[in-house]
């Protein structure tokens, strides 16, 4: 398969936040075409989006298995307009990096409606309908 630079597609990641009790976050402005429902709901559904991933010492080479949490929290700006922040313990691993990024972005989709944009940057740029 041959690759052309037309096919790199630049997005605009919010900068790495440190926080207090040694966690990071990034936060994602995140606009849809219909309204979210209430807060109460929004913070239901985010708990489910919660992601661990685990790290065993067997595979890893480490000295003993280590899981990493992806915490989700969804603020409700205005009827169609929400910060997602992702949070993790320190230091962020690449696994919530990409979480953030790739998957979180296609669930976040699935349970609140179609995204008109995230960060600014239109649907397409950070949601691709290939899977």
């Amino acid at each position: 398969m041959k690759y052309h630079a037309s096919q790199i597609k630049v997005i605009n990641i919010p900068d790495l936040e440190q926080i207090e009790h040694g966690k990071c976050c990034r936060r994602y402005l995140y606009c849809f075409t219909n309204p979210l429902p209430e807060q109460n709901v929004i913070d239901q559904i985010a708990n489910s989006l919660e992601k661990r991933f685990t790290f065993s010492k067997e595979v890893y080479e480490i000295p003993e298995d280590v899981e990493i949490c992806a915490s989700i929290f969804i603020e409700r700006l205005q009827d169609n307009e929400a910060r997602v922040s992702v949070l993790t313990n320190q230091p962020e691993e690449d696994c919530v990096y990409i979480f953030g990024i790739y998957s979180l972005p296609r669930k976040i989709e699935e349970r609140f409606g179609t995204v008109q944009s995230i960060q600014g940057e239109q649907r397409e740029i950070w949601i691709t309908d290939r899977r």
